[in-house]
């Protein structure tokens, strides 16, 4: 049958089977299933049990102002879960290359500012480090969904300022971890469409559970995660479906021609984990009861079966003495351990086959609407991941280049196809900046850490970040556990990109230091900490100590802060020998204590070396 769509205001015809008819529903609902879970209903979903399916969609309660700006473009982010960068899984992802990468540009000093999922995804969407939102966890105290609604990180954010600015807003898949069966109902706002993962179903593969928009939970037991949010055989019928109740929504809005701010965010290729189904009776709703390699659907499941980790220098180090000291322990890994980071490998290439098939659908659904030329799409994951890195099995959390460097790649109007960048560094605080110039959307009051992405040409030469800090406040956990957690896994690093050097200076919680050349030795193998001049590491000190508490644009242009008249703007500039007796005066940071959670009053500023 022929079924005319509304996509923000903008008709198009598409082709949809009988068999995909829809009526309310998205298509890939089973409409056999009419039971309603509600937030306060006990966790277990059986086999059996029956879900109802999706009400329409009924307004949020955020003002939606009007915009005299004709034609602002959409955009739409992917985020995935623990994808690599430096284990080459792009190189895996056809479609990715032929709709992102060859009419986009790559930018390859893109990072995250704290290497694990819940705190970098808060820094996405607020635009400021971790020390500053206080989320450094991804459950408990110091973390997860209560802790963002509880300190109010909710009332200014990106989908707001994105809504303010006239943008309907849609996000699909997972939020944040402890967005579960006895909250769901409290969304955070801001989203006309909130379709989210929810807890303990979040990582069960073949077993997703969805709320939407805080009304129902929907069971989708038995289908692949990605594919609820990309079926096969009803992608385009999704994407049209959630667009069209948006528009319905809108009202008489949708002549306006209003833009959208789509958000998908799949857990692949993160691995399996099963939670407690009893609403953690026992006290610990958060106790992993099962953790395995990433599963991929099953028309993928024997895909690459000769591929490999990567066996860089960084693979199974043979020389870890300069590491902090839990990893300076390590065995070398033996056959049998690599034999099984070899298949986790091939499991995550696996598993993102079905995010790169998303990927062609939303791109061939904004083609078919005609929004090619009016449409951004950012592709990005929330950290980076490594597989035997210096000895370590399978994990992410470190400040080492595997876990922090990450995808990022941006199609979209005036943006260079085929392109590769290398003259600028970003992070994922710059995305909710670059979100909000793009929609130009006015938020005045709200102090960014961060400053947008030069993603045209024209806008390079503006871009002058070198420098930047990674943070991170709980334990190493190994994700095939080969060692315990590791309380020893505190740590504060700066990260300096400049045209002519590149360094990674972390200080550890036990007093360790590391110093890696990246110039020289971009795997970071070894630590030239006590061999580097003294000249030197006062000034990566000093860095260190200024980003530490950085807020707003010290975040960003961190030597202004150090040097109040300008005339310092990077790394080189300030190595010159008339600054050596400021910087023995500076100060350098210690961490007093291996404490889980962000607590100020354990980094203290110790004198400076001397010459």
């Amino acid at each position: 049958m022929m079924r005319i769509v509304l996509l923000l205001g903008i008709s198009f015809i598409t082709s949809v089977n009988a068999g995909a008819c829809f009526s309310g529903p998205l298509p890939f609902f089973n409409s056999e299933t009419n039971n309603q879970i509600t937030a306060n209903s006990s966790y277990p979903i059986g086999s059996n049990i029956r879900v109802e399916t999706a009400a329409p969609y009924s307004e949020s309660k955020t003002q939606v102002e009007t915009s005299d700006s004709p034609k602002r473009p959409n955009i739409i982010f992917i985020l995935t879960d623990d994808q690599d960068v430096h284990m080459d899984s792009l190189e895996y992802m056809p479609f990715v290359k032929k709709h992102l990468i060859d009419k986009g540009t790559l930018f390859k000093n893109h990072f995250t500012t704290t290497a694990i999922c819940c705190p970098s995804r808060v820094s996405l969407l607020k635009g400021q480090f971790a020390h500053n939102t206080k989320f450094v966890d991804v459950h408990g105290e110091h973390g997860g969904y209560d802790k963002f609604l509880r300190e109010g990180l909710n009332n200014e954010y990106l989908p707001k300022w994105l809504q303010s600015a006239g943008y309907a807003t849609y996000y699909v898949g997972k939020f944040l971890n402890g967005y579960a069966i006895p909250n769901y109902d409290q969304t955070p706002g801001g989203w006309n469409v909130f379709d989210t993962l929810v807890h303990p179903y979040v990582y069960d593969n073949f077993h997703p559970v969805f709320a939407r928009n805080g009304e129902k939970i929907n069971d989708y037991e038995g289908t692949f995660q990605v594919d609820v949010i990309q079926d096969k055989d009803a992608v385009l019928n999704y994407l049209w479906t959630a667009l069209e109740i948006l528009g319905d929504a809108l009202g008489p809005a949708k002549d306006e021609q209003k833009p959208f701010f789509l958000y998908l965010a799949p857990t692949a290729p993160h691995t399996e984990i099963l939670f407690p189904k009893n609403g953690g009776a026992d006290g610990k709703p958060y106790v992993k009861v099962q953790m395995t390699q990433a599963i991929p659907a099953k028309r993928h499941a024997n895909l690459f079966p000769d591929a490999q980790v990567p066996r860089r220098k960084n693979f199974n180090t043979a020389d870890v003495s300069g590491k902090p000291g839990y990893i300076a322990q390590l065995p070398l890994l033996d056959e049998k351990e690599i034999e099984n980071l070899d298949h986790w490998y091939r499991q995550r290439l696996r598993s993102l086959q079905a995010v790169d098939e998303l990927v062609d659908s939303v791109v061939k659904a904004v083609e078919e609407a005609g929004q090619s030329d009016n449409t951004y799409i950012f592709y990005s994951s929330d950290n980076g991941y490594h597989l035997g890195l210096h000895r370590l099995n399978a994990g992410k959390t470190t400040p080492y280049e595997d876990d922090v460097n990450i995808p990022l790649i941006v199609r979209g109007p005036g943006v260079a196809h085929g392109a590769v960048r290398k003259d600028s560094s970003s992070t994922h605080t710059d995305i909710a900046p670059t979100f909000v110039k793009i929609a130009g959307a006015a938020n005045e009051a709200y102090e960014f850490d961060g400053t947008p992405i030069p993603i045209h040409s024209e806008e390079v030469e503006d871009a002058n970040r070198e420098s930047f800090a990674v943070e991170f406040w709980r334990p190493y956990e190994s994700e095939t556990f080969q060692i315990p957690n590791i309380e020893e896994n505190i740590y504060r690093s700066v990260r300096v990109v400049g045209k002519d050097y590149s360094y990674l200076y972390t200080v550890w919680c036990t007093g360790h230091r590391e110093l890696y050349n990246h110039k020289t030795d971009p795997e970071q193998i070894t630590n030239i900490y006590k061999e580097a001049s003294v000249s030197l590491i006062n000034r990566l000190d000093a860095l260190l100590v200024a980003l530490k508490d950085c807020i707003g644009s010290q975040c960003s242009h961190p030597w202004n802060s150090l040097h109040l008249d300008g005339d310092v703007k990077n790394l080189g500039e300030a190595l010159n020998s008339k600054f050596d007796e400021f910087y023995q005066s500076t100060g350098r940071l210690e961490i007093k204590e291996c404490l889980r959670g962000f607590y100020p009053e354990n980094e203290s500023v110790r004198p400076a070396l001397k010459q």
